[in-house]
C-alpha cells in the first residue's frame, strides 16, 4: 500500500500524524524563542541590583543558563549571598531559579516574579550581622527595595555551623513601602517537632521611621501552642523598635504521663489536663540608652493573671547559654519583672493551689488592652518591689 492509499484508508491517523508534527515544531519554536528573549545574563544582572538595595551580594558558579518549565526562568548553579564587603556566605545553594511572568517576558520587560532557591543553607550568624548593620540613628530607616518574591524549599538554618532548623520552607512576595507584605515560613525543629508562622504587614513611611500597620502574626507548634496577634509597629532604625498588639494564646492539654494516673489504692486523682484560652496584650518598647528593648505583657486566663517585662534579646541569649552550658558554668536567669497570679498550677503529680510570684519592680498592667500609639510607649517607671 503506498502512501497516498495509506491517506485515504487511515484519513485519521495521518492527520493526528501532521497535527503532532505541527505541534513539536511550534514547541521548539516558542523554546528558541524564549531562551532568546530571557537572555540570562540580563536577568542575573537585576537580581544582583535587586539584591544590593538590600546589602547583599550574590555570585554563582556558573553562566546562568535559561529554562522554560514550568515556568519561563533563568537557572543558576551554584548559588551564594554574602553581606556587602565579607567573604563568608549568608546563603548557600547548589541551584536557584529566576521566574519571569509570561507576559513582562513577551513584551521583552526586565521584571523578575520569584526567586526560587532549592535545598538553601542559612548562615544564622550572618543574617544577624546583616540585620544589626540596618542604619541605626542617621536619617529615617529604609526599608530594602525588594520588587520580586522568594521561596525557599527543603533549607537548613545553621547556628555556629550546627543545624538549627531544618525542612525549613518560606514564601514571601515583594518587600516595598505602600504595598501589602505576606510571609509564610515553617520548619521542623529535632526536639520539638514542626513549626509555623504567617505575617502580613502594610509598610509605609512615617516621619522619622517606618509604620507596619494592620500588622497580624499567626504563629504555631504542632500539638503545641497557637499564638495570634494584631496591631501596628513603628521602627526607627536599629534597636528602636515600638509596638502595640493584641490578641489570644492556646496552650493545647498536655498529654498525660505514664505514671500519672492515679492507678494505686488511696492516690489522690490529679486532675485531667485541659487546654488553657488565654487573651494577649503585649507592647514593645524601644531601646533607650543604657535600656534593652523590653517587652511588656498581660496575660489573662481562667484564675490566672500575669503583668510582666522582659527584655527579648537576653532571653534569646540566655537560652542559646543554656543550650550550650556546661556543668559548673554559672548560668544567670535574664531579668524579669512584673507578677503572676495563678488558681492553680500544676506539672506532673505536682499541684499547687494559690500560687503568686512577685519579680523585681512592677509593672503597670495594660488595662486599656494595648491600645497605646506605639510611639508614645517607653519604659515604665519603676515603684518597689515585693517579694
Amino acid at each position: 500500500m503506498n502512501v497516498r492509499e495509506s491517506m485515504r484508508t487511515h484519513p485519521w491517523r495521518w492527520t493526528a500524524a501532521i497535527l503532532l508534527v505541527l505541534i513539536a515544531v511550534a514547541a521548539g519554536s516558542l523554546a528558541l524563542a524564549v531562551r532568546a528573549l530571557l537572555q540570562p545574563q540580563r536577568f542575573t544582572a537585576l537580581l544582583q541590583s535587586q539584591l544590593a538595595d538590600a546589602g547583599l551580594v550574590l555570585s554563582v558558579d556558573q553562566p546562568a543558563a535559561p529554562a522554560i518549565w514550568p515556568h519561563p526562568a533563568v537557572q543558576l548553579e551554584g548559588f551564594r549571598l554574602s553581606r556587602t564587603g565579607t567573604a563568608a556566605p549568608l546563603l548557600t545553594a547548589r541551584e536557584a531559579r529566576i521566574v519571569v511572568r509570561w507576559r513582562t517576558l513577551l513584551r521583552r520587560e526586565l521584571a523578575i516574579e520569584r526567586l526560587e532557591i532549592q535545598s538553601p543553607r542559612i548562615d544564622l550568624d550572618q543574617l544577624q550581622a546583616l540585620l544589626a548593620a540596618l542604619p541605626k540613628s542617621q536619617g529615617a530607616p529604609q526599608l530594602p527595595h525588594i520588587g520580586a518574591g522568594l521561596k525557599l524549599s527543603d533549607g537548613t538554618l545553621l547556628r555556629n555551623g550546627q543545624p538549627l532548623l531544618m525542612d525549613l520552607d518560606a514564601e514571601t512576595g515583594e518587600l516595598l513601602q505602600g504595598q501589602p507584605f505576606h510571609l509564610t515560613v515553617s520548619a521542623r525543629n529535632g526536639a520539638e517537632g514542626t513549626g509555623s508562622v504567617v505575617l502580613d504587614a502594610l509598610p509605609l513611611p512615617a516621619g522619622d521611621g517606618m509604620r507596619f500597620d494592620r500588622l497580624q502574626m499567626d504563629a504555631r507548634i504542632d500539638r503545641g501552642p497557637h499564638l495570634r496577634l494584631a496591631g501596628n509597629a513603628f521602627w526607627r532604625g536599629g534597636e528602636d523598635v515600638s509596638a502595640v498588639l493584641q490578641g489570644a494564646l492556646n496552650l493545647p492539654a498536655a498529654a498525660p504521663s505514664a505514671g500519672s494516673s492515679a492507678a494505686h489504692a488511696g492516690a489522690a486523682a490529679i486532675p485531667t489536663p485541659v487546654a488553657r484560652d488565654y487573651t494577649l496584650a503585649l507592647r514593645i518598647e524601644p531601646a533607650r540608652k543604657d535600656v534593652p528593648l523590653n517587652v511588656a505583657f498581660t496575660l489573662d486566663g481562667a484564675g490566672e493573671h500575669v503583668d510582666a517585662r522582659l527584655p527579648p534579646l537576653a532571653l534569646v541569649a540566655w537560652w542559646n547559654d543554656v543550650r550550650e552550658w556546661k556543668p559548673g558554668t554559672p548560668l544567670v536567669l535574664p531579668q524579669l519583672e512584673g507578677s503572676a497570679q495563678a488558681d492553680e498550677v500544676g506539672y506532673g503529680a505536682l499541684h499547687l493551689r494559690g500560687v503568686r510570684i512577685d519579680a523585681g519592680p512592677k509593672v503597670a498592667p495594660l488595662a486599656d488592652g494595648g491600645t497605646k500609639t506605639p510611639a508614645a510607649s517607653g519604659p515604665e517607671a519603676n515603684h518597689g518591689a515585693s517579694h
